[in-house]
């Protein structure tokens, strides 16, 4: 078995309520070559007595202590204080399975990935799977409309994190960022390992639940600047609007939603290599449009044929073909 040095980079901030199952699931790793960069950002509970103990317990648990200085500056300091040929990022809350770092380090020998991710199971206040693309072609093209990767999940090559350190101005949404900084800057590949390999835990204390205005400020501002690059240079000149548009939680008028069939009926054009991996995507589109009708049908149609969206997504298709057929006008009075 690979026996590089696995570093480990653990963010706390007044975490006390769940770090010890996180700290169980790093001891737990079937993949023994590890440390543990752990960052007390200045917490008022419990938590780096936790982290004390666990340091007492097994010396692969490097412990750093200081007042709070964020998130992007904990996550740059413990990628600095690393000393390993990979960084795996774990948050305070979440768990990963024993043959996390196993998994994963076959998977980027047999890959040749330099950053890559797993698909996650939800737990706390959310259940289910997130399915995260898999191939470096298809998580490029879903950076231009969100991030493709669970940020936990990741194993990433830690010389390729030290020199392209988490964006200061991108609160809340610094692992976007980065991602995009990186493919629109480099040759490194990217990958997801089909498979849970990490336990996500959503709670309403999370920052992603506290500040959504200032990550979908962000997160626009770096969707804009990663499409003037990314995308092919006939649809560069459409940058801007699309990042707009583009927003996953922004609900569209039917002029809109006209503006993105188009957008995808033109990507498809001159990226036809991409039809796998937008599927999901103009369908998510559809779902968030209002005003659709069933002269919308044909149209849907042809971006179904163009761009099937995956398997896991059939029962949402066969929803949004009702919804078109009855009118969006109809089916919203009718839907309980």
């Amino acid at each position: 078995m690979n026996d590089s040095l696995v570093s480990f980079v653990l963010p706390c901030f007044n975490s006390v309520g769940y770090l010890q199952q996180t700290l169980d699931s790093i001891e737990m790793q079937s993949y023994t070559a590890w440390e543990c960069i752990a960052i007390d950002d200045g917490s008022s509970d419990a938590t780096l007595s936790l982290l004390q103990a666990a340091a007492a317990r097994d010396q692969r648990f490097k412990i750093i202590s200081r007042e709070n200085r964020g998130l992007i500056a904990t996550l740059n300091e413990g990628i600095a204080a690393a000393q390993g040929e990979w960084i795996a990022r774990i948050d305070a809350d979440d768990i990963c399975t024993p043959d996390r770092l196993e998994k994963q380090i076959a998977y980027c020998v047999e890959m040749g990935a330099d950053i890559c991710g797993s698909w996650v199971g939800f737990i706390g206040d959310r259940s289910g799977q997130w399915h995260t693309p898999v191939s470096d072609a298809q998580i490029r093209l879903a950076l231009l409309f969100n991030t493709p990767i669970a940020h936990p999940s990741i194993l990433a090559r830690s010389a390729l994190l030290k020199a392209n350190p988490y964006p200061a101005d991108a609160p809340h949404a610094e692992d976007y960022a980065l991602w995009c900084q990186i493919a629109a800057t480099s040759n490194a590949r990217f990958a997801n390992i089909p498979e849970v390999l990490l336990q996500y835990r959503t709670h309403p204390g999370q920052v992603t639940q506290a500040k959504k205005t200032a990550l979908l400020i962000t997160a626009q501002r770096v969707r804009e600047q990663y499409a003037r690059v990314a995308l092919p240079v006939a649809l560069q000149p459409l940058a801007c609007e699309f990042a707009k548009l583009a927003e996953p939680t922004r609900i569209l008028n039917h002029a809109e939603w006209l503006w993105m069939c188009d957008f995808f009926t033109q990507l498809i054009a001159l990226q036809p290599e991409c039809r796998g991996a937008l599927g999901e995507f103009w369908l998510a589109t559809l779902q968030r449009s209002r005003g659709v009708n069933v002269f919308d049908f044909p149209r849907a149609l042809k971006l179904a044929l163009q761009m099937p969206p995956p398997k896991a997504e059939r029962k949402t298709l066969l929803k949004q073909t009702l919804r078109l057929a009855m009118s969006d006008a109809l089916w919203r009075k009718l839907k309980p």
